[in-house]
């Protein structure tokens, strides 16, 4: 395994490099590029420089220099999570997945294939099969579009299964999840939880994302959405949730499960 500095494994051996991956890249947010025996899909894309006047924390990857990615989802209409101006210039050969009641949001930038799931419902191929589940979390895109839904995504291909939880609060149905598929990789969010009293039914904290993985049965710990952006720029760095949850896996016996690749940084094979 060879990793830039700022991204590592715990262990030599375990269950997260066994799989020979091409690549998985953390460009930040919940921005995941995964590769695998030259597939490769895109997760949530931002990589605009802000949002409304609030700065990202580390300068983003520029968006065409993405490579051409077979699969982009997106788990909701969130700024920080469907950005317009990101997907502009992105491949438009690319299947492009979204929500419910989402899609009108991206019927003009060009993709050949849009597809617009709701919870519950599945996109499948020759080559690639995309569930939608429910996620705790607010829909929406404010002010103006209410009623957008919100996704989570279980993804298999190629022989290997991963889970994006690109947004959400912890819920029990998690564990529903991880009775019915098996899940190799699950890119679970650890930021954004302070003020809990104003994020607690949004964002989950890193002991949830313990319990979140443990409940999903997965193989292969990835933790995003911390370390790049937040409402309130300073918490980015007071919540110190990669601490919080390396501290947490450790409590666990889960640390041969955890595999980090810190924001702006590469893991591959």
């Amino acid at each position: 395994m060879v990793l830039n500095e700022g991204s590592f494994i715990y262990k030599e051996i375990n269950y997260c490099i066994k799989n020979n991956i091409d690549f998985i890249a953390n460009l930040g947010h919940s921005t995941i590029l995964f590769s695998y025996k030259g597939k490769k899909i895109l997760t949530d894309p931002f990589l605009s420089p802000h949002i409304f006047g609030i700065k990202r924390q580390k300068p983003a990857l520029k968006p065409e220099l993405i490579p051409k990615v077979d699969y982009i989802l997106i788990s909701h209409a969130h700024y920080d999570h469907l950005d317009i101006n990101t997907l502009k210039n992105l491949n438009k050969n690319s299947v492009l997945i979204v929500p419910k009641n989402t899609g009108f949001l991206v019927k003009n930038l060009g993709f050949k294939d849009v597809i617009e799931l709701k919870n519950w419902e599945n996109f499948s191929n020759s080559d690639i099969e995309i569930h939608s589940l429910p996620v705790k979390h607010n829909n929406g895109r404010l002010p103006f579009f209410l009623h957008t839904g919100t996704n989570s995504y279980f993804v298999k291909f190629n022989g290997i299964s991963f889970y994006f939880l690109g947004d959400s609060a912890y819920f029990k149905d998690l564990k529903k999840f991880g009775e019915m598929f098996n899940i190799d990789f699950a890119f679970l969010p650890i930021g954004g939880f302070k003020p809990e009293i104003i994020f607690k039914n949004f964002h989950m904290n890193p002991y949830q994302a313990v319990q979140a993985f443990k409940d999903l049965n997965a193989k292969c710990f990835v933790p995003i959405h911390y370390g790049t952006f937040h409402v309130i720029p300073p918490f980015v760095y007071w919540e110190k949730p990669l601490e919080k949850l390396i501290s947490s896996v450790k409590q666990e016996n889960l640390i041969e499960n955890l595999m980090v690749v810190k924001p702006n940084h590469i893991a591959t094979t």
